[in-house]
This record gives structure tokens, C-alpha cells and sequence, in this order.
């Protein structure tokens, strides 16, 4: 597959400017470096507010082309939220369409380059239809990328003796994961992107070395640095939550819910709100003695059906409620 048909192509801002994964990290974690260090040391700068504009340019970007390759439903949520945050900052109404802030992010993105499409114009994609790749980790993948910044700008900030608190070693060690892992991650979505896939295998050889392993091959390198993820992934691991879940959360614990639905009339809702919460596996039971809903898992109030979260129950839970 030619390199021209990698998955973000489909949106024209990065067809014209055909940005690597790589150079993409670059940015967005020295621009999330540039405003920590300020934040830090001179939090009342009057720099602050461009260096955080910056920043949600620059990492909405990565998670934006991230979540194309991917196909990852967290990630897309996250590159809107970066857009929409960044309408706000440059002043524009928040009330309209809710893909405009996409459209924004994608729009200054091309002027920064500076290009003259900065629309979210898409052009047909062969692999549309195709089931989005499963993530190697079970973390959910825009917190995978907000690790990966902040490793960098700590294992930077620690070397001034105003952090002498801060492990320099291990932020650096975690930071080499991390960036290896989206690496791993965007070149197993797209297969023809050999540079992401060489860079990739490239960090798992630096963490052998680091760790003084022998060398691998590249595949067992990049394998290397999913091992080394899980032994230092800090979710609650007490029950943790396979990837073919019945509650279909990917193993990540979190599964996008509708919350909030608008009442029609004759028994009739349409979904108006949803966001991810808490997977409790394939189990739809509820409390009934649960004092917010009465036991039957939703709340009604003018003109809306919401979904009661306080008496679920996960599936190894069940079977304890009705022994008692």
C-alpha cells in the first residue's frame, strides 16, 4: 500500500501535509514540555496562554491521526475535545455542530504549516468499512498519550533541584515505553508506514539495552515493550477485565454508554447523551432497594429517560446478591 493511502490521508490537512507519527510526538510532547515548565516556574506568565493553545493544537493532532489509523472510538473523543477546547481559546461560539471543533483542530493545523486546505475534507478510504485494531494494551488510548507527554516533561523537569523528588530513571524508562507503544500501535494499523513500524522497534531495542537485555530481532523488540508496559501499567489490576469482555470495553474497563435519552411521546426515546463509564461486564442487573431509581436502572424527569448508575451491579457481584 503506497504511503499515500495511509489512513489519515483521507482527511485532506494531512494528505497535503503527509506528517509522520514520529515528528507528530515530537511536537506534541515539546509543546506539553514548553507550557510544564512554564506552569512550573512562572505560572503567571503572559506566555501561558499561547503555549496552551499550542499544546492542544499539537497533541490533538497526534491523537486525531492516532484515532484515524485506529479507529479508536477514545481517541476520536479526545481529538473533538482537543478541537473543541481550542474553538474556545480562539474565541468562536461552542453552541453549532458538534464536529466543528474537529474541523477547527484540523483547520489551524494546516495553517500552522502553513496550507491552503485546512477543511475536514475526506476522500474515499478503501478500509472504511474494516473493524477497528484492537489496542495492545488495555489502557485507554488517550491516556496512553497523556502518559507519554508528561514522561517526557517530568524526566526533563527533574534534573532542576526544584523536583528533587521527581525519579529521573523511571520517568525516562516510561517514557520510552510509552512512545514505543503508539508507535507500535500506529504501525500495526497501517502497515505501510515502515517508518513507524522501524522507529517502534527501535525503542524496544533502546529498553533492552536500558534494561541490559540481550538484542532481539525487531518484532520481539517491539513485543518487548508491551511486556515492559504491563509491569509498570498502574490500573486497578484486582479484577481485571478481558479483552473479549462481555461488557464490550476492549479489556480497557470503560465502555461508551448512552446516558440521557429525550422522550417523544407513546414510549418513544431518542439517544441525546453519552460518555464512557464504568464496565461492569455483561451483567444488566440493578439493586432493587436502590434509592435513587427504585430498582429498575433508569430515572424520569421533565421529558427525559437517564440512566441510573448507582445500583449497578458487575457480573461477579450478581450471584452474591442473591445468596444474601
Amino acid at each position: 500500500m503506497p504511503a499515500d493511502y495511509l489512513p489519515e490521508h483521507a482527511v485532506r490537512v494531512y494528505q497535503d501535509e503527509r506528517p509522520s507519527v514520529t515528528r507528530l510526538i515530537l511536537e506534541a510532547r515539546w509543546a506539553h514540555y514548553r507550557l510544564t515548565d512554564t506552569l512550573e516556574h512562572d505560572p503567571d506568565s503572559n506566555t501561558v496562554p499561547a503555549l496552551r493553545r499550542l499544546k492542544l493544537l499539537h497533541a490533538g493532532a497526534l491523537i486525531d491521526v492516532l484515532a484515524l489509523r485506529t479507529r479508536n472510538a477514545d481517541l476520536y473523543e479526545a481529538a473533538r475535545d482537543h478541537g473543541t477546547a481550542l474553538r474556545e481559546v480562539d474565541g468562536l461560539a461552542l453552541d453549532d455542530h458538534p464536529h466543528n471543533g474537529l474541523d477547527h483542530l484540523r483547520a489551524q493545523y494546516a495553517r500552522l504549516h502553513p496550507h491552503t486546505h485546512g477543511d475536514a475534507y475526506r476522500v474515499p478510504h478503501a478500509t472504511a468499512e474494516s473493524l477497528p485494531l484492537k489496542r495492545p494494551f488495555r489502557r485507554p488510548g488517550p491516556q496512553l498519550v497523556y502518559q507519554m507527554l508528561d514522561t517526557y516533561a517530568w524526566a526533563h523537569l527533574g534534573l532542576s533541584p526544584h523536583f528533587p523528588a521527581v525519579d529521573v530513571a523511571d520517568e525516562r524508562r516510561r517514557h520510552l515505553v510509552t512512545r514505543g507503544l503508539l508507535l507500535d500501535w500506529a504501525a500495526a494499523a497501517a502497515p505501510a508506514d515502515k517508518a513507524a513500524a522501524a522507529s517502534a522497534a527501535t525503542a524496544g531495542h533502546a529498553l533492552r539495552k536500558l534494561d541490559r537485555r540481550a538484542t532481539l530481532n525487531d518484532l520481539r523488540a517491539r513485543a518487548y515493550l508491551r511486556d515492559a508496559f504491563r509491569d509498570f501499567d498502574d490500573q486497578d489490576d484486582d479484577a481485571p477485565h478481558p479483552y473479549d469482555c462481555a461488557g464490550r470495553c476492549d479489556g480497557t474497563g470503560e465502555v461508551l454508554t448512552v446516558l440521557t435519552w429525550e422522550h417523544h411521546g407513546d414510549d418513544g426515546y431518542t439517544a441525546v447523551h453519552q460518555e464512557p463509564i464504568l464496565c461492569v461486564g455483561g451483567s444488566a442487573a440493578h439493586i432493587p432497594d436502590c434509592i435513587t431509581c427504585g430498582g429498575h436502572g433508569y430515572t424520569y424527569a421533565a421529558g427525559y429517560r437517564e440512566l441510573c448508575l448507582d445500583g449497578r451491579i458487575a457480573d461477579d457481584d450478581s450471584g452474591a446478591l442473591q445468596e444474601a
